[in-house]
């Protein structure tokens, strides 16, 4: 159900994507291609990792090719590599979103920066605050504010982090071909902090635009499930980070397993909706 929710999830940042790319102006040219790059490979990514979980829960069976999985799997392995590598895409994604981060930076004078840090100081103390990080009741984790919130803090704070990490090589001497190589792993989690925060913005934004009441309350519960999917795999950094605490992430954990519980019944019309054709079907 957490990768059910991740294709729903997809499909409004792809359509997202569209939108940009049929609105383009030269001078977005370079943003619109790094979030090409970048849902490219998340999907890619998504899509070879529902396979290899489906092709497991059918046991032995899996392998049949009446069951068509292995020439799905076949197509996925080739496109986390075809029309560019995931992972160099990801890296193109970390270099538009530095260059947006150097331009900000660049664009302001030093009022700008001073009502900038205070900006952050004050997220930090709102979000970051002994009661915040403890928060355990369902209307919290299930707020749609509290997951954007966490999506933007971790995006800007991994953006910060490997900014300055490459700008400390970039002055003691170093070339920005090897500054850039000797910060790669950072460079690729600002890549996935970007794409999950953009996803997520317009699956809440598109849940939020449909009209049928029992429709949107379904696909508010898959757009939860995603986004608190996203928080769970990522809470090593979240406990590191200090804006959570443990009792709150074994708190995302329940709400996880209660939000399943509560869609089980709804699988079957969420993978109908998707209108695939009975001929594809196995």
């Amino acid at each position: 159900l957490p990768l059910l929710a991740n294709t729903y999830a997809c499909h409004f940042g792809l359509r997202y994507l569209t939108r940009r790319f049929l609105n383009r102006t030269e001078s977005d040219m370079k943003e619109v291609e790094a979030l090409a790059a970048g849902l490219k490979a998340w999907s890619s990514w998504n899509t070879t990792h529902t396979l290899q979980e489906c092709r497991e829960a059918m046991g032995g069976k899996g392998y049949l090719s009446e069951n068509r999985i292995d020439r799905l799997k076949n197509d996925t392995d080739i496109y986390t590599t075809f029309e560019g590598d995931n992972t160099v895409l990801m890296q193109l994604v970390a270099k538009s979103r530095l260059a947006d981060f150097k331009k900000e930076f660049a664009d302001i004078n030093f009022f700008g920066m001073v009502n900038y840090i205070a900006d952050k100081a004050r997220i930090s103390l709102s979000e970051k605050n002994p009661i915040a990080i403890r928060e355990t009741s369902s209307a919290h984790l299930l707020d749609h504010d509290f997951h954007l919130k966490a999506f933007q803090y971790r995006e800007m704070s991994i953006l910060k982090s490997a900014a300055t990490r490459f700008k400390h090589y970039i002055d003691q001497g170093m070339d920005s071909f090897d500054a850039f190589n000797q910060t790669q792993f950072h460079m690729l989690k600002v890549g996935y902090a970007y794409i999950d925060r953009v996803i997520l913005e317009h699956f809440v934004a598109g849940v939020q635009q449909i009209e049928d009441g029992s429709s949107r309350e379904v696909l508010t519960k898959v757009c939860q499930l995603f986004a608190l999917s996203q928080i769970e795999q990522e809470k090593g950094w979240y406990l590191e980070n200090g804006y959570m605490d443990g009792v709150k992430t074994k708190a995302i954990s329940r709400e996880i397993n209660i939000l399943c519980q509560e869609l089980k019944n709804e699988a079957n019309g969420l993978v109908d909706a998707f209108g695939i054709p009975v001929k594809l079907l196995p």
